[in-house]
């Protein structure tokens, strides 16, 4: 693994063929993380949307290590390398503190990740106003496509959504708003 710290910059990759994720974090999501059945409905979604991004050409995915939806999809394309063993995943910290202010599961999700990526880049040492707006940007100017799981416009996913469109990058959203009740209709048979 390749370890990055303090500011990165340029290219890491081949835009080209690299799609980045944007996603709520557990809190903001609108279903209960703790409902394994949700959860694992979820993972399987992102796991799918990597493998068809795959198929389109995608062989490298950057993660923002967020907890949620970040974490879920990196997840997803280490689960994919399993049988795509060309698929590389780059994890990007705003900080390299940031492992601190993670316990328990979400500690332990964040190291597997960071231990199973393929190149892992910390942007800066400390927390500080703006770093993940930072990691925002990184993530998009290294990108062509943007894969947002998003109910609400009106958050850090919104705000990416945003750059990325006028930054020209492609944008598959998954609309969580809709999530549960399909969910919930698909569980009941209606």
């Amino acid at each position: 693994m390749n370890y990055d710290y303090n500011g990165a910059g340029g290219r890491i990759c081949d835009p080209s063929r690299t799609a980045c994720f944007s996603g709520h974090r557990p809190e903001k999501a609108p279903f209960d993380v703790n409902n394994e059945f949700y959860l694992k409905t979820m993972k399987a979604l992102l796991h799918r949307c990597v493998l068809e991004l795959y198929e389109e050409g995608f062989d490298t995915f950057i993660c923002g290590m967020q907890r949620g939806v970040d974490i879920w999809a990196g997840q997803a394309v280490l689960q994919a390398k399993l049988t795509h063993p060309d698929i590389k995943l780059i994890c990007v910290s705003p900080y390299s503190k940031e492992i601190f202010s993670r316990h328990g599961e979400d500690k332990e999700d964040y190291i597997a990740l960071r231990e199973g990526c393929d190149r892992f880049v910390s942007l800066g040492k400390e927390y500080y106003t703006g770093c993940f707006q930072r990691r925002n940007r990184f993530m998009v100017e290294n990108s062509s496509l943007l894969l947002a799981a998003v109910a609400d416009m009106n958050s850090g996913t919104g705000q990416t959504i945003s750059y990325a469109k006028k930054a020209g990058l492609r944008v598959k959203m998954l609309d969580l708003s809709g999530f549960v009740e399909h969910l919930r209709k698909f569980r009941s048979g209606i």
